[in-house]
C-alpha cells in the first residue's frame, strides 16, 4: 500500500516545483530581455508616454527615465533621486553654452534621461512647444544642441450669439478667453462691455491657430473680428505695415488703437479734480487747477500716456520735479510733483507710450504724494478724465489699396460665417472652422 502511494507523492512534489519555480524563471528572463531592448532602442521625442512606470522607487539604469518636474525641483535634486553623482552634473554644466537653461526648470516639464552604468548618457529638456535641449555624451565628453520643431499657422473661424453674459457664452462654447479680451479691448471705445452687452449680440472672429504637425499648440492674435450690438456692427482688421508694426483698423483704414492712455499711473483716487476756479489748499486763494491729482503711494512708477519728445524736465517751485511731453502739434501732457526722474532722460529725449518717466512724490506745492497730470490740446488745458482721446494714424496711403483688398476678403468671410450662424441659431450651436 505504501509502495503504491510513493509515486503519487513524487508526482505531487514535481507539480509544486513547476508551479512555483517556472513563473519566476519566465519573469526573470522576460525582464532581462526588456532591459536589453530598452538600451538598444532609446526613446526619442515626442513620445515619452511609451515608457512604462517602474514598480519601485529605486533608481534604474541602462534605460530611459521620464521625470515630471515639480515645484522646487532642480537638476541637482533630479540627479540625486536617479542615482547620478554630483561629479556627473558638473561634467554636464562645465563649458556648456546652454547651462543657464538647465538652471531654470519649471514645474510641469517632462525631462527624459538615459542612464547607463550610473552615468548620464543623454538628457532631453523641453524649452518651448517648438524647442528642446538635448545633452549627450560622446568620446570628447558632453555636448548639447537645441532641436526645433516646425510650427505652422492657419486661420480659424468662430462665431457665436451671446446668451447670458459674454464670458459665459465664451466658456460654454470653449472660446479662448484671450480672444474675448482682445476683442473687448479693440471695441472698448465704441462699446462698454460692462453695460452694453445684450442677449442676442453676435460676434465672429478669424484668428491665427498654431500647429506642430497636426497638434494644436497655441492661439494667436485676431486677424479680423466683427461684433453686432443693438443692430449696429463694429469691425476690425489686423494689418502689418511696411515697417513691421501691427495694428487694428476699421474697414476704411482708420486706426482702432488709442494714441494715449487715460492715466499715467495706477492710483487709489483723484484727490483734486480739474477746475479753472479751484481754491488752492496751500496758497489759500483761487487758482486754476489745470489737471487732476492722482493719489498713489510714494515711488509709484509714472508712465508717459503717449509717445512724444520731452520739452521740459526740471525742478519747478510749484510743480516740483516736472516733465512736459510734446506729442505732436496739438497735444502736450504734463507730469508734476515727481519724487525723481527716470535715469537717462533729458530734454529732447523721445519716450514711448507706457514708458516709465519718473516716480510719484510730493515735491513743490503738494500736501501728499500724488501725480499732477495735465492734458493740453492746442495749448488749452482739458479735463483728462473726460477728454476724447485721439487714435493713432490710419493705414498709410501707400498701403491703403492692398489693405482694402485684404479687408474686403476677410469681411466677406466674416459675413458668411455670421449668416450661417443665423441659419443655425434655432439649434443653439456655435460654429467653428
Amino acid at each position: 500500500m505504501q509502495d503504491n502511494q510513493r509515486p503519487s507523492k513524487i508526482l505531487a512534489l514535481i507539480a509544486l516545483l513547476v508551479a512555483v519555480v517556472l513563473p519566476f524563471l519566465l519573469v526573470n528572463t522576460f525582464h532581462h530581455k526588456n532591459r536589453t531592448t530598452s538600451t538598444d532602442k532609446p526613446l526619442l521625442l515626442p513620445k515619452p508616454t511609451l515608457i512604462k512606470a517602474h514598480p519601485t522607487n529605486e533608481p534604474r539604469h541602462n534605460e530611459w527615465q521620464i521625470i515630471h518636474t515639480k515645484e522646487g525641483d532642480s537638476l541637482a535634486t533630479i540627479f540625486k533621486k536617479n542615482g547620478l553623482s554630483a561629479e556627473n552634473l558638473i561634467q554636464i554644466i562645465e563649458k556648456n553654452p546652454h547651462a543657464s537653461l538647465l538652471s531654470k526648470l519649471r514645474p510641469g516639464q517632462t525631462l527624459q534621461l538615459l542612464i547607463k552604468d550610473s552615468h548620464l548618457e543623454k538628457l532631453i529638456v523641453p524649452l518651448t512647444a517648438t524647442q528642446s535641449l538635448e545633452i549627450y555624451h560622446d568620446k570628447d565628453g558632453y555636448k548639447s544642441t537645441i532641436h526645433s520643431r516646425k510650427m505652422s499657422s492657419h486661420n480659424h473661424y468662430l462665431t457665436a450669439t451671446v446668451k447670458g453674459s459674454l464670458y459665459a457664452t465664451a466658456k460654454r462654447s470653449n472660446i479662448p478667453y484671450k480672444l474675448i479680451r482682445e476683442m473687448t479691448s479693440l471695441f472698448s471705445w465704441d462699446i462698454d462691455f460692462s453695460k452694453d452687452v445684450r442677449e442676442g449680440d453676435q460676434f465672429t472672429i478669424i484668428y491665427k491657430a498654431f500647429y506642430i504637425e497636426d497638434k494644436l499648440v497655441g492661439t494667436g492674435d485676431i486677424v479680423a473680428v466683427s461684433y453686432t450690438n443693438r443692430s449696429k456692427k463694429y469691425q476690425a482688421i489686423r494689418h502689418t505695415s511696411a515697417n513691421g508694426e501691427s495694428n487694428y483698423y476699421t474697414a476704411d483704414g482708420k486706426s482702432l488703437k488709442k494714441a494715449f492712455a487715460r492715466y499715467p499711473i495706477n492710483f487709489s483716487h483723484i484727490s483734486s479734480t480739474f477746475s479753472l476756479t479751484r481754491y488752492h489748499p496751500i496758497l489759500k486763494k483761487k487758482r486754476p487747477h489745470k489737471g487732476v491729482d492722482l493719489a498713489a503711494p510714494l515711488g509709484t512708477p509714472i508712465k508717459a500716456t503717449g509717445s512724444g519728445r520731452i520739452v521740459v524736465i526740471e525742478r519747478h517751485s510749484g510743480y516740483g520735479n516736472v516733465i512736459k511731453i510734446k506729442h505732436n502739434r496739438s497735444y502736450i501732457t504734463v507730469y508734476a510733483h515727481m519724487l525723481r526722474f527716470q535715469k537717462g532722460l533729458s530734454k529732447g529725449s523721445y519716450v514711448k507710450k507706457g514708458q516709465v518717466i519718473g516716480y510719484v512724490g510730493q515735491t513743490g506745492l503738494a500736501t501728499g504724494p500724488h501725480c499732477h497730470y495735465e492734458f493740453h490740446i492746442n495749448r488749452q488745458p482739458k479735463n483728462p478724465t473726460l477728454v476724447a482721446l485721439p487714435r493713432t494714424a490710419p493705414v498709410p496711403s501707400k498701403e491703403l489699396a492692398s489693405f482694402q483688398a485684404k479687408s474686403s476678403t476677410l469681411l466677406a468671410q466674416l459675413n458668411l460665417y455670421e449668416d450661417a450662424n443665423i441659419i443655425d441659431k434655432h439649434s443653439n450651436k456655435t460654429l467653428f472652422g
